[in-house]
């Protein structure tokens, strides 16, 4: 069994970790007809079954995690389970991604894996009213998950809710499809009342926010201000020398938008979000 200190060896003639093409991930043969997503999972389970399953030694990374190397596939259920913490499951995300970003290639497929949960949601919520191929859908949520996985601060990793970040990373890709497509914009105007934003297991607030997008109560740009301001902690002051504008008139802008968000959860447009 692969062990928490030691990194598959690489397979000869891969790329490096971190940088495999969604495609890549998503392919599972020749005239294979499984989609994006269940490419990805099949080869997670490939990796995760047999004598020796990609495994990680979770004691090790938290206190509270069985002191034992467990396999990534039973390592999600744990992450799932209301019993394990925020910081604990922070923790092992946080070794996952580095292995993803330094380790075998393996390793992305294991934290893809992972994260299979959340990038279905993503997928699914989008794909209620995309009328493209839903493979080009799938495809592009995979590809902003790796590309918001390659654009973190590794010395950042300890600080910040990664599954929420890398989740909601992938979901506003799938999103970006989605709304390019102007047939998307005429029947997001038909969606009833099932209609939500990804509801994750994990960082419930994040995805509040991304279904005050998707059902137009807030602007993308508020949504953003919220959750790198209130959720991932970073100083107004940072993001308005960011945008160019002054401390107050930024400090306005949030209240406006917390202030329609409120509204909304209020007035219960958000419940089935909300009460999750």
């Amino acid at each position: 069994m692969r062990d928490h200190c030691t990194p598959a060896s690489p397979v000869p003639g891969t790329p490096p970790a971190g940088q495999e093409p969604p495609a890549a991930l998503a392919s599972a043969g020749p005239g294979c007809t499984l989609s994006p997503l269940d490419s990805a999972d099949a080869a997670f389970r490939a990796l995760t079954t047999g004598p020796q399953p990609l495994a990680l030694n979770a004691a090790a990374l938290a206190p509270g995690l069985p002191d034992r190397l467990v396999p990534l596939d039973e390592l999600r259920a744990l992450l799932l389970h209301p019993a394990t913490g925020a910081r604990a499951r922070n923790k092992v995300w946080a070794e996952l991604v580095r292995r993803a970003r330094s380790g075998s290639p393996a390793w992305v497929v294991g934290l893809v894996g992972v994260a299979l949960p959340g990038l279905r949601r993503a997928a699914a919520t989008l794909s209620a009213s995309y009328r493209g191929d839903p493979a080009d859908l799938q495809v592009e949520v995979l590809t902003g998950f790796l590309a918001a996985m390659r654009a973190l601060d590794p010395d950042d990793l300890d600080q910040v809710p990664l599954a929420s970040r890398l989740c909601w990373a992938a979901w506003r890709a799938g999103q970006a499809l989605a709304f390019a497509d102007a047939r998307y914009a005429i029947s997001r105007r038909d969606l009833d009342d099932s209609y939500d934003a990804p509801c994750m297991p994990w960082g419930h607030p994040d995805f509040v926010l991304a279904a005050a997008v998707a059902r137009g109560i807030l602007t993308p740009a508020q949504a953003q201000l919220i959750g790198r301001n209130r959720l991932e902690g970073v100083p107004l002051a940072r993001i308005a020398s960011e945008l160019g504008i002054s401390h107050s008139a930024l400090c306005n802008r949030r209240k406006r938008a917390e202030k329609t968000i409120t509204e909304a959860i209020r007035d219960g447009q958000l419940s089935d979000i909300t009460s999750g």
